[in-house]
């Protein structure tokens, strides 16, 4: 092909396609170039825009779809925040499987404070016992706060 090129045989294709490799290298590298200002560096702007989102609920093995052959979770739970006794979240198996939508509004339960509660918690109630059947710690918007290995902790969105 070099050959013909040199004798002057397909100028048109071969100009036709260094041109549009041409722009095709332009549009790229105008499109990095935008994209690379518009970054947010460190998170702080999504950590910004979702402080203020409250916590829609909670998920954890209580509330999770078994596998088959695997026992479920209770039929019907609550999530009390132990530092005002209040439900903050609930959910009903039955209901959930037929497509409910569910909120702690929903709840009928009765919620009796103990004592034992930890403090600055969730706690997860079986209504059928009554008993807590588990907890984690949550900070003053109700997220969680996780530990990790070392000690350290973070709090969840």
């Amino acid at each position: 092909m070099l050959s013909r090129i040199n004798k002057g045989e397909n100028m048109k294709l071969a100009v036709g396609a260094l041109g549009a490799t041409a722009v095709l290298a332009a549009v790229v590298a105008g499109g990095i170039q935008v994209n690379a200002d518009n970054r947010p560096y460190d998170g702080a702007q999504l950590q910004a825009a979702m402080a203020d989102v409250g916590i829609a609920g909670y998920e954890g093995w209580w509330n999770s779809t078994h596998i088959d052959g695997t026992p479920a979770g209770p039929p019907e739970i609550v999530a009390v925040n132990t530092n005002t006794g209040t439900i903050v979240d609930y959910f009903n198996r039955s209901k959930a499987a037929a497509g409910q939508q569910l909120s702690a509004a929903d709840a009928t339960y009765d919620v009796v404070p103990d004592p034992t509660w930890p403090a600055s918690s969730v706690v997860i109630i079986d209504t059928a016992t009554g008993k807590t059947i588990d907890t984690f710690p949550v900070d003053e918007k109700g997220r969680v706060i996780y530990t990790h290995d070392d000690g350290t902790t973070v709090v969840g969105y």
